[in-house]
């Protein structure tokens, strides 16, 4: 388990500063980490090679964080010979961003700081959601391109009262392109149970705010840690808020079932039209039927 005690960022050596070219590599690099906060290198290989490995993305990191654009950190898995380093940006690399003009100013500044980042539950949680998106992105293709939006971009806010206030929260959203064709999946993770208010209410925002020109081409799937969690969302949604179903295109599926990057595009995912309730005692659903996400 990560103690933030004892887990520190890589110090480097005292030695001259590490220059590195600043070109379009670098800048998908800085761009992915800043998306989903914390990127290991076979992270950022499945994103960017659509492979588990690439030697030339693993010495590209580590100049990055030579010449102190990315910071790293070690967590201990078990074992002293499985230590997976994961990077974060740099003081450095969040100003070549800002200067790039990819992101604003309020963006980048809202960049967790290393402190926050290295405690437990939020390295659970940013950990399982990078290593779900670069599984998904190994099948993008000639045929299929798939693009995403980490946490931060994929927020969408309202001005109420004067006040900015969040509409849409997704953990990531992932666009799928098949030729002129484009599909938006707003992902959730649910890595912890929430109260049956909390949940619908983060399903509500979409039924307020998502536009009614994106409901027919935008998912809103629900990715939970298991399929007891699961089976309790869609009961208190057909048996609570059963009108979210109207108009939201909701599909859900759980860790279990997306073990390979493969997963993403099979038969695991419930919907309304497959869920149905059963009653042989008491009642619960029945998930056994699964779709696939198109």
């Amino acid at each position: 388990m990560l103690n933030t005690l004892e887990v520190k960022l890589t110090s480097r050596k005292e030695t001259s500063e590490y220059n590195v070219q600043i070109n379009q590599a670098t800048l998908e690099i800085l761009s992915l980490i800043f998306e989903f906060k914390i990127a290991a290198s076979w992270h950022v290989a499945r994103f960017l090679t659509q492979q588990d490995q690439s030697t030339y993305l693993y010495l590209k990191l580590r100049r990055m964080w030579q010449a102190q654009l990315l910071e790293s950190f070690k967590i201990f898995t078990g074992s002293a010979a499985g230590m997976p380093v994961y990077y974060m940006l740099g003081k450095k690399g969040l100003k070549i961003l800002g200067e790039k003009d990819k992101y604003s100013r309020n963006q980048i500044k809202n960049y967790p700081k290393a402190k926050t980042l290295l405690a437990w539950s939020l390295f659970k949680h940013e950990a399982q959601v990078v290593e779900m998106a670069s599984l998904e992105a190994k099948n993008s293709s000639k045929n299929i391109v798939i693009t995403f939006e980490g946490e931060d971009t994929s927020q969408k806010h309202e001005l109420l009262s004067d006040k900015n206030v969040e509409a849409l929260t997704p953990d990531y959203t992932v666009h799928y392109k098949f030729g002129e064709m484009e599909r938006i999946v707003h992902s959730e993770f649910e890595r912890t149970a929430k109260s049956k208010e909390a949940i619908l209410k983060k399903i509500e925002r979409y039924q307020k705010y998502l536009p009614m020109e994106q409901r027919s081409t935008a998912t809103i799937r629900v990715i939970f840690q298991t399929e007891g969690m699961e089976q309790s969302f869609w009961l208190n949604l057909f048996l609570n808020k059963p009108s979210l179903l109207q108009n939201l295109r909701i599909y859900t599926t759980h860790l279990s079932l997306l073990k390979d990057y493969q997963d993403f595009l099979k038969p695991t995912y419930a919907s309304a039209k497959t869920v149905k309730l059963s009653k042989p005692g008491r009642l619960k659903v029945d998930m056994s039927q699964r779709i696939k996400l198109f």
